[in-house]
């Protein structure tokens, strides 16, 4: 997503002005000390430069700068807790720190928080409208929530803005595929690896899309591609789990999605379409199971809480199944078949007032959602029934007061 060679660039001139400075000066300017890990951050020595900026706030507890540049430091080393801090800590001092609170956006984002995320990126495009990483990384997290158009319009404004941006040809592609969009997805991805050609990314979003396409043969190739590109990339295992999943072999998938599993145990993702692969093979609970670990590891997923509560009404478990169906709709309330759902648990409940409350809110999302309708009228009737019952015994009775059902 980003370069690294870009935080430290420019900063090599200003550690050269310092070259002529006596010992002592160097001892005790606490700017030295950060030209000296800027210049060493642009050699890949991110510990050492660490240890260089720790010596400039020694020195000097107050620069903003040096907060900046060691969270970067500790970003690259995949610190991203104590980078926070350390954004934290520079903004703190100067809160209109542009690049602080990109970074800080970042790091939220590598530890799954999209939505504080995108509210840094809301910050840094606020103070540089045309700061093209993040409206790439804003897009990014909204594609992690689900958010799949406003994902889209972000890179679209991205790649408006830096043409030449591979990475956000991948994710818009991603967001296409959601949505999808698999032919124009494929455009992207084919941009982007005439952009990087190696980029693996690419190749197995390009190979999801074409499984989508059932285009399973080229799908396969673009995976094995990847693979020999990067043998660790759990990514191409879930993309791999997809197809297998699409062909309705339920049971390959499992497998391809506990491959991925190995090689990335914390990836929320991975238990998610484990879980959504197992439901299909008629594994409920264990699907819950999976659903568990996903929500725990991102709990503003929302359509992890709807997978589970359908998992949950498969199992007879209404009342549970609503609880994640409330979940989803605060998470995500323009999702029609959330509201669905939940209209049919509460019609097994026997709540069927509120049923057709939600099959109305469907509706009105998705006005053409047949089993919104269909839920609703089946929960009229439900209302209808007795009244309609009684009534006919009513008027029996009064054309016969001595009848009986017996004959």
């Amino acid at each position: 997503m980003m370069r690294a060679l870009k935080k430290w660039g420019g900063l090599l001139a200003v550690a050269a002005a310092f070259i002529t400075l006596a010992p002592y000066a160097w001892a005790n300017n606490a700017d030295t000390y950060i030209s000296r890990g800027n210049a060493k951050g642009d050699r890949g020595q991110y510990q050492e430069a660490v240890a260089d900026y720790d010596q400039a706030l020694q020195l000097q507890p107050d620069n903003a700068h040096a907060y900046d540049h060691r969270g970067f430091a500790k970003f690259m080393l995949g610190q991203y807790q104590e980078a926070l801090a350390d954004y934290d800590q520079a903004l703190q001092l100067r809160p209109d720190f542009a690049d602080a609170t990109f970074y800080r956006g970042v790091a939220k984002f590598k530890l799954g928080q999209y939505q504080e995320a995108i509210a840094d990126q809301d910050q840094v495009l606020q103070l540089r409208p045309d700061f093209a990483d993040a409206y790439a990384v804003r897009g990014n997290a909204k594609l992690y929530l689900d958010q799949y158009q406003d994902a889209v319009a972000d890179l679209d404004q991205a790649l408006q803005l830096q043409p030449d941006n591979a990475h956000a040809y991948v994710v818009r592609g991603h967001a296409k595929v959601c949505l999808g969009q698999n032919q124009e997805a494929i455009a992207d991805y084919n941009q982007a690896l005439r952009l990087q050609p190696d980029n693996v990314y690419a190749y197995a979003g390009r190979a999801n899309a074409k499984s989508g396409l059932n285009q399973y043969q080229d799908a396969f190739a673009d995976l094995d591609y990847a693979l020999q590109l990067q043998p660790d990339y759990a990514e191409a295992y879930i993309v791999r789990g997809h197809a297998k999943f699409r062909r309705g072999q339920y049971q390959e998938a499992i497998a391809g999605y506990s491959q991925a599993f190995q090689l990335q145990p914390d990836y929320a993702g991975v238990y998610f379409f484990r879980g959504h692969a197992k439901a299909h093979f008629g594994q409920y609970q264990e699907a819950i199971a999976d659903y568990d670990k996903a929500i725990q590891r991102q709990p503003d997923k929302a359509s992890a809480y709807f997978l589970r509560g359908n998992a949950k009404a498969e199992l007879g478990q209404y009342q549970e199944a609503i609880v994640d169906y409330d979940q989803a709709t605060q998470l995500q309330p323009d999702k029609a078949h959330a509201y669905v759902r939940r209209g049919n648990a509460k019609a097994e409940l026997g709540q069927y007032q509120e049923a057709i409350v939600d099959y109305d809110q469907a509706t009105q999302l998705q006005p053409g959602n047949a089993r919104a309708y269909h839920g609703r009228v089946l929960a009229k009737l439900n209302i209808d029934k007795p009244r309609n019952i009684f009534s006919g015994y009513n008027q029996a009775l009064q054309l016969q007061p001595d009848f009986s059902d017996d004959g």
